[in-house]
């Protein structure tokens, strides 16, 4: 059995909170819900590298984006990092 891609929103925010360091996890949880674009560039590369969002995991792309009739791995990549924010917020 090889290495598989996630394939749902779920299934990736929990792949990144074992991923994560704490310390970057911990950054991304203090941040404001406006400011999660300034990830784009090191935790969304990660995520659209190491998910298969270049590649074929169509079935990831469709779970971020299943409002578009063309999946965009930017996209997908960002509504994965609000779901891990959101996963990261305390309890309230």
């Amino acid at each position: 059995m090889g290495f598989q891609h996630p394939k749902s929103i779920e299934e990736a925010v929990r792949r990144l909170l074992t991923e994560l360091p704490d310390k970057d996890q911990q950054v991304i949880r203090i941040m404001a819900e406006d400011q999660l674009s300034f990830l784009h560039i090191s935790v969304g590369n990660y995520i659209r590298n190491e998910f298969g969002l270049w590649e074929s995991n169509v079935e990831l792309l469709k779970a971020c984006c299943p409002d578009t009739s063309s999946e965009n791995a930017d996209d997908a990549s960002m509504v994965i990092i609000k779901a891990l924010w959101w996963k990261l917020q305390p309890v309230q």
